[in-house]
């Protein structure tokens, strides 16, 4: 049988992962099934990113070329002949062995986090199944990995980060201090309050915030996670603290230089890009609002290591991390009053 190299994402609009590239039989009809299968995902990413987003589009094309690089290691006899085929039990249970063992991968790897690889391989079967859907084959689903969430650290780690954006920002007079630094005392006062998600925080409106004389509150839209998927997304309105209160208010009065510089209708997303950001004044998304968190939380980690502070953990960098600790020490606090 003949060899060749094949691009296995060749039409789509963003730059195919290495893995992709890989050395599959060129007769292989189960592929060529695939590849035209991707080609009505891609259609339909291009036109309705609600049905498939970027990120998963992302995910199925990661699969995809996981599919390619495991049909030449003999999935079963017949996995090459059709899609069909190739989304049988025994080739995907083929498959996922691969996968789990690491033998698919484009590159290697250090990471021990069972959480990690089972989150993984969750993605693959939720992939295969829209393949399976999408071509109305019949396909058997592999039992699922639990759901398993990484382990929480010290909820002293949010103090020192409450302490170090305070210390950056009493480098300034409070009228002079950059847009960032009064943006993100204002953000994590929201964090410590309500423990939003990125998500959550990053769709979050001026009309969702209530500041008056007498009522500083945060309507917030939980949204559904894990098995509760598919449920309607549900607002709560959470009281804020006093300091929290004042930090939005200080956000606030600096929203309209920011967007003045901006044409057409003003962002009414609470939380803005601020300078040097070139896009300063529109609306922030969620891995802006994770690459602040992790620069305090990296600057806090050097902070402790130059002091010499033993610690079993060092400071979570993944805001995820960070609200789950929060929130198991609410949890905790609730249940002993």
């Amino acid at each position: 049988m003949t060899m060749t190299a094949r691009h296995l994402s060749a039409s789509g609009d963003r730059p195919t992962p290495a893995a992709a590239l890989t050395a599959v039989p060129s007769t292989a009809p189960a592929l060529g099934e695939l590849e035209r299968l991707l080609d009505v995902f891609r259609t339909v990413n291009r036109t309705a990113k609600d049905v498939v987003s970027d990120s998963r589009l992302q995910q199925l094309e990661w699969v995809a070329s996981e599919l390619a690089l495991a049909l030449p290691l003999g999935l079963s006899e017949t996995a090459g002949d059709s899609l069909g085929e190739l989304l049988a039990s025994d080739a995907v249970h083929g498959y996922l062995l691969l996968a789990r063992g690491g033998h698919l991968r484009s590159m290697p790897t250090v990471s021990t986090d069972t959480a990690s690889v089972d989150a993984s391989e969750r993605i693959r079967i939720y992939c295969l199944e829209a393949f399976a859907r999408q071509a109305r084959i019949p396909f058997e689903a592999p039992n699922m990995p639990p759901m398993t969430l990484r382990p929480t650290t010290s909820p002293l780690f949010a103090d020192l980060i409450t302490a170090h954006l305070e210390h950056e920002a009493s480098k300034w007079p409070e009228a002079d201090r950059p847009d960032g630094i009064v943006r993100g005392l204002a953000m994590w006062g929201v964090m410590r309050d309500t423990l939003p998600r990125l998500g959550e925080l990053e769709s979050m409106l001026l009309d969702d915030l209530a500041l008056t004389a007498d009522t500083a509150t945060l309507s917030l839209i939980r949204q559904p996670q894990g098995g509760l998927r598919g449920r309607m997304p549900e607002a709560e309105v959470t009281d804020l603290s006093e300091d929290t209160a004042r930090l939005l208010e200080a956000w606030n009065s600096r929203r309209p230089g920011l967007i003045a510089r901006l044409e057409g209708t003003a962002p009414r997303h609470l939380w803005l890009s601020t300078p040097p950001n070139p896009d300063a004044g529109v609306p922030i998304h969620r891995r802006g609002i994770s690459k602040w968190y992790k620069k305090a939380a990296d600057a806090v980690q050097r902070k402790q290591d130059a002091a010499g502070v033993a610690e079993a953990d060092m400071v979570p960098t993944r805001w995820e991390t960070m609200r789950r600790t929060l929130l198991a020490q609410r949890e905790a606090r609730e249940a002993t009053n």
